[in-house]
């Protein structure tokens, strides 16, 4: 358990509900969820993406209900190992916990590809490789400025965001030419299976701002801003997908990876090789915004997914490096993990996250794949939200008389949902075939990373725990006997 003293420096609650919402809403809202969209329109014909994203918002609500309730028993930055080691096992939470924690550390390097490629289709004499680079530097640098910083940075990079891309979206929407049937979801439900799998990712990571909860002022705020958040991002990515369906088509099996113009979207433009085809991209917000609006759009847009970026980074890294600090208090992590700067920040798990991640990123700019990732990402995170749910109800039965600020209204109705929904989005993810990505990528990430953390778990865990505690008996032994009074 941890190891800390009354003298040690303690995080700071210093944050509200501004940062609250702007974190569950900006760790979500990655520039790399615009592809997301994309997959989710390759798998529903027509304009009926937007289904797909409703469907998967309303589902993100159920897991939202049980990240609040067991947020509310254990508010602390280590919440989801406590409450996993009572609900399940101590071995099984640490393997968890640690693979949610690679996934956070792979979306970040994949939005940093997505993020660097969005500057390079504006600026293409420069290297994708140096803007990945950069903008992990500058997230890296805020976050050992201190949580206060991190937290108003994320503040006004998350609003800004939004606004542009809900107005950029909408505009969009009135460049003259039909919509391509928008119920079209509802005709081909194993499409809309498929969509709806893909469109767990768009809204993973709202959850990741219940570790902030020993630096936010109530932490019965988290549940709000986790609900308002959910539907801020509906509004966001349905525009998002609806308009770029509306102007382009989106990849399809007989040319994976490219995006058509509208050919009854009046004055849009076929591209400059005058194929009628974009080039294969990562970036169709970019092409979105420019069918939109032209250059304005193109700079606009380039603006807005900068501002994705430092989200993530920023978001991300503060997230992942309190887990991973109070890791290392309980002793599941090396000790140095646990050291604080002069700004209370876990200095070592930030920059340690930060390396791993530009090593991640430089692997996606030589391969390419980051629709891999994804899909990893939403079967990643539709387990995590199937296992939220199983921990709900086993501390239902196990502490039922324990105090908790936020209780899932209708008994387990709610949570048992949550796990059989969950369930059959994570196989849906992992058995997805996508043009361009080959079936067994996805199953073989998720083992990687699961063999990682097993291997982690089993041989270097058992080792860290008889270290601390053989320390401790040695400052029991160490420590002088009470004088006997006379």
């Amino acid at each position: 358990m941890a190891t800390e003293t009354a003298s040690t420096p303690q995080l700071r609650r210093v944050l509200g509900f501004r940062t609250v919402l702007s974190t569950s809403a900006g760790l979500s809202y990655a520039a790399v969820s615009f592809l997301g969209c994309v997959v989710v329109a390759s798998s529903v014909a027509g304009d009926g993406a937007w289904l797909a994203i409703l469907i998967a918002g309303a589902l993100a609500l159920l897991a939202a209900c049980c990240f609040a309730e067991l947020n509310a028993l254990y508010p602390s930055a280590a919440a989801i190992r406590q409450y996993m080691r009572v609900a399940l096992s101590e071995r099984l939470s640490l393997i968890i916990a640690f693979g949610y924690t690679l996934t956070i550390v792979a979306v970040i390097a994949a939005d940093s590809y997505v993020v660097g490629s969005a500057i390079t289709h504006v600026f293409p004499q420069t290297p994708t490789l140096l803007w990945i680079l950069l903008l992990l530097g500058l997230a890296t640098a805020a976050n050992l400025r201190g949580i206060h910083i991190a937290g108003m940075l994320q503040d006004l990079t998350t609003y800004a965001l939004l606004a542009s891309a809900i107005i950029i979206s909408a505009i969009g929407l009135t460049v003259p030419g039909a919509f391509h049937t928008p119920l079209s979801g509802l005709s081909a439900p194993l499409g809309l299976f498929n969509a709806v799998a893909a469109g767990v990712f768009v809204f993973s990571a709202f959850e990741w701002v219940t570790p902030l909860a020993e630096e936010i002022s109530d932490h019965r705020l988290i549940p709000r801003g986790m609900f308002v958040a959910i539907g801020v991002l509906f509004v966001s990515y349905g525009l998002f997908t609806l308009a770029t369906t509306h102007l382009l088509s989106v990849p399809d099996p007989a040319h994976p990876g490219l995006f058509t113009l509208r050919p009854d979207v009046k004055g849009v433009a076929p591209d400059a090789h005058g194929n009628g085809y974009i080039a294969p991209s990562p970036v169709p917000q970019m092409l979105m915004a420019e069918a939109a609006l032209g250059n304005v759009g193109k700079w606009w847009m380039l603006i807005a997914t900068l501002f994705t970026g430092v989200m993530t980074f920023n978001g991300g890294f503060a997230t992942a490096s309190r887990f991973l600090y109070a890791a290392a208090r309980e002793g599941t992590m090396p000790p140095f993990f646990a050291r604080l700067n002069r700004f209370t920040v876990p200095w070592v798990t930030v920059v340690a996250l930060a390396g791993v991640s530009a090593l991640i990123a430089v692997g996606i700019f030589a391969t390419g794949a980051f629709q891999v990732l994804i899909l990893v990402g939403a079967a990643l995170e539709a387990m995590i939200y199937a296992v939220a749910g199983i921990c709900v109800i086993q501390l239902r039965r196990r502490q039922k008389d324990a105090e908790r600020s936020f209780r899932i209204p209708g008994g387990v109705v709610i949570p048992a949902l949550t796990i059989a929904i969950f369930t059959l989005l994570f196989f849906g993810a992992v058995l997805q075939t996508t043009p361009g990505v080959s079936p067994i990528a996805v199953p073989a990430l998720i083992g990687g990373i699961f063999a990682v953390t097993i291997a982690y778990v089993l041989v270097l865990v058992p080792r860290y725990q008889a270290k601390i505690a053989a320390q401790r008996a040695t400052t029991r032994r160490r420590r002088p006997m009470p004088r006997a009074q006379d």
